[in-house]
């Protein structure tokens, strides 16, 4: 896990989007966090969807009483965004700033190369001209678009976005990296999949289904219910964000695009999912030698960064480092099953087609000759990495993540436990008939059928992944909806 190295106490904080959803979340957990820090938010208060929730959100913010200031401006603004960096020393710049949506991108495309191209382009420069040791900004798990590979992880590549959103998204990340090379600005992009919440917006499908509900109209479900979204609720979020501030990426070798052959996993959902729960128990649980080994390979002098537990395929491997394509396998006394044989004979063989070395120990090496287990390691990596392709491997403080539940739901499963809730709520009546007032219909332009989050490098980086139940998150969303509409 990382260690934090910038501390916020005592610091200017720039927050883009701050009357936003995630935006002012962020902006009084700031303030809850943290006894001495100055905030400084902008927002243009636009009219996408009722101004009056993003005055609420402000009104929240402004009684805290606290060292915050605001500023109705836009940031394609560039002269305003000039006079903010010079007058505030910001030390964190966390751009939420963006106009969103996929669907409102295909009839209103302006405002999207507004906000997200030139906006952020403002961003980086003021950073490029300013001290700021770190700039977080947000992406979108729109980046993916109809990828079929899942869960999606950031080392998949995403150069065939599905909608002029998810393309300035993916801008957006070229942009911050092409930066944070030239002019050594350490930036760290999160992906962000289906927020929602209290006080949340009412573009996002929970909240336009319960105005419409509310009002006796019909709720569309998309490709006829067959689509899965990776719901985070918005508390995880602003964990995630404030995790990742405190912490600006080192320059640091990148992978070659052959080496990211690592990051292959099944293609099965369900498969997946059964191997990344069996992966976290063996995290959990470690046997002693495991557990000796990996405190030993996250050890500073052996140089290498490895990762543990990650699945390739249908196979999970004890512990990697993509740098030198090597993985390494810790045999217990389980292993001598004829299964477990099996298993690993396939696995070695697979990793052998994808260009990488397997280290085998038993537990009584690593118990026993622990010096010569790390000899052989540190060894194997003292070469030089896997040869770089053109513009890899070039040292950039630069870093992306995805932050979501990892647990996708099916549309109409989530329908069904909103319905509930708004029941519980009292905000529709105990007796109000769903099915009346639902259609199934094709799949939008811009939509995907399935999103859903690898969070392996965040978990492993910042200890921590977001993991509020769908009903949870709900059930507060609909007690919000219930006492802000006096109902």
């Amino acid at each position: 896990m990382v260690e934090y190295n910038i501390s916020l106490e005592g610091k200017t904080i720039l927050v883009t989007g701050a009357a936003g959803f995630i935006g002012s979340n962020l902006v009084m957990r700031l303030f809850k966090d943290f006894k001495d820090i100055k905030v400084v938010g902008i927002d243009s208060m636009n009219n996408y969807y009722d101004v009056r929730l993003k005055e609420e959100r402000l009104a929240k913010i402004e009684a805290l009483g606290r060292d915050w200031t605001f500023v109705r401006d836009n940031i394609a603004n560039k002269a305003c965004i000039e006079r903010l960096f010079a007058k505030h020393e910001f030390t964190v710049v966390v751009n939420l700033a963006a106009q969103a949506g996929v669907r409102y991108s295909i009839t209103n495309p302006d405002a999207y190369i507004e906000s997200n191209l030139i906006g952020f382009y403002n961003i980086l420069e003021a950073c490029r001209h300013h001290s700021v040791e770190h700039l977080v900004y947000a992406s979108s798990s729109s980046v993916y678009g109809s990828n079929k590979k899942v869960p999606y992880s950031t080392d998949d590549k995403v150069d065939n976005p599905v909608s002029l959103y998810a393309a300035t998204k993916k801008s957006n990340e070229l942009l911050a990296h092409a930066y944070s090379k030239l002019y050594n600005i350490p930036s760290t992009g999160l992906r962000f999949f289906t927020v929602y919440g209290p006080a949340g917006r009412p573009d996002m499908a929970y909240f336009g289904f319960t105005n419409k509900l509310r009002e006796g109209k019909t709720i569309q479900i998309f490709n006829y219910g067959n689509c899965k979204r990776d719901f985070t609720f918005v508390d995880d979020i602003v964990e995630g964000v404030v995790r990742v501030m405190q912490h600006a990426p080192e320059a640091s070798p990148k992978s070659s695009p052959k080496g990211k052959d690592l990051g292959i996993h099944t293609s099965d959902p369900l498969m997946y999912g059964l191997l990344k729960e069996r992966a976290e128990e063996m995290r959990k649980n470690p046997t002693e030698a495991e557990s000796i080994l990996w405190n030993a390979l996250k050890a500073k002098e052996l140089g290498v960064k490895f990762r543990r537990q990650h699945i390739i395929e249908d196979f999970i491997v004890d512990f990697y480092c993509n740098e030198y394509k090597v993985t390494i396998e810790v045999d217990g006394k389980y292993h001598g099953t004829f299964e477990q044989t099996k298993s690993d004979s396939e696995r070695t063989a697979r990793l052998i087609e994808l260009g990488y070395t397997e280290l085998r120990f038993t537990n009584e090496e690593i118990l026993h000759d622990l010096d010569n287990v790390l000899k052989k390691i540190k060894t194997f990596c003292s070469g030089t990495p896997f040869p770089l392709g053109e513009g890899w491997g070039e040292a950039v403080p630069y870093k992306v993540y995805n932050i979501g539940n990892s647990s996708p739901e099916n549309l109409l499963d989530f329908v069904t436990i909103l319905q509930e809730e708004l029941i519980a709520a009292k905000v529709l009546p105990a007796d109000y008939d769903f099915e009346a007032h639902k259609e199934l219909v094709p799949m939008q332009p811009g939509d995907v059928p399935i999103t859903y989050a690898d969070t392996t490098p965040l978990e492993e980086d910042f200890g921590f992944r977001p993991s509020t139940p769908l009903r949870e998150g709900l059930r507060k969303f609909a007690q919000w909806y219930a006492e802000y509409y006096k109902m």
